[in-house]
């Protein structure tokens, strides 16, 4: 039974995906060159080789713009579009770029982010496991220009991800703003693996 209403139907339905799918794809690409006019200021920070740190590897489960576990993108969006919310908006990390300021960070992280983002970073924490959207991929989100803007780091810690529909708690009720900024630090450090007898604060 293959009626030309059918076959009407069929045609609006795939029409329908294939602009879906053009439409992801251009706003995929006008949020990838948005990112990569995101260069630090001079003066701002930049935690690249700093403290002995390199670049944390990017790898096939970190790579591209629509790639696993993206469950960041809208607030990335928000900010591309409208910029980060005051009072966030002039805030830069007070904390000195040292091995001592990310190693604090790694800290915190393992034990406030690493439940859900887990130990790398890419969002596969136990604990987030089952949250819809996914936790971020802050090692995908640590490669990109923006996420060195502190503004936009400490507001996303600071406030969680209510605004955005995602289960990330706000944590400005329960790190204090040094501690913010350290994890901050360490994930603009690129997420560098603490050696396995490190002690965890």
């Amino acid at each position: 039974m293959n009626s030309p209403r059918r076959r009407e139907r069929l045609r609006r339905t795939v029409r329908s995906h294939f602009i879906a799918a053009l439409l992801a794809l251009s706003m995929a690409l006008a949020l990838g060159a948005a990112f990569a006019q995101q260069t630090p200021a001079p003066g701002e920070n930049s935690w690249n080789g700093c403290c002995g740190v390199t670049r944390w590897p990017m790898d096939s489960g970190t790579t591209g713009m629509m790639g696993p576990r993206m469950g960041s993108m809208p607030r990335h969006h928000f900010a591309t579009m409208s910029g980060i919310p005051s009072p966030y908006d002039s805030f830069k990390n007070p904390l000195p770029q040292s091995r001592e300021t990310v190693d604090k960070g790694g800290a915190i992280y393992e034990k406030s982010c690493q439940p859900c983002h887990g130990q790398t970073g890419q969002g596969d924490g136990k604990a987030g496991t089952n949250l819809l959207p996914p936790p971020g991929n802050l090692a995908w989100l640590s490669q990109m220009p923006m996420v060195r803007w502190d503004p936009f780091m400490y507001w996303t810690s600071a406030e969680g991800g209510a605004a955005f529909g995602t289960a990330m708690p706000a944590f400005k009720g329960s790190l204090s703003q040094n501690d913010i900024w350290a994890v901050t630090a360490y994930i603009q450090a690129h997420l560098p693996e603490r050696p396995k007898d490190s002690p965890s604060n």
